[in-house]
């Protein structure tokens, strides 16, 4: 949700509650210039995509697989 959703809810507020003050004019005048703001605005921005990807650092292989072996039999 952007900024200019949560001012246009704050003015739709505002007229709904005071409908007849005297800032109710330049309220409603400041609403169609947002709404005017939003249509005008692209609704898809491209991403700007990143380098390459990240890896996972390969393992090296245990260097005394026997001995692991020989540990677990004689258990």
């Amino acid at each position: 949700m952007n900024d200019n959703v949560l001012i246009e809810n704050a003015i739709l507020a505002f007229l709904h509650h005071y409908p007849n003050h005297e800032w109710a004019v330049p309220y409603a005048e400041l609403l169609t210039k947002l709404r005017a703001l939003k249509n005008e605005q692209p609704t898809n921005t491209p991403v700007q995509k990143r380098g390459r990807p990240a890896k996972r650092q390969r393992k090296k292989e245990a260097a005394s697989i026997a001995s692991s072996k020989e540990a677990t039999e004689t258990t």
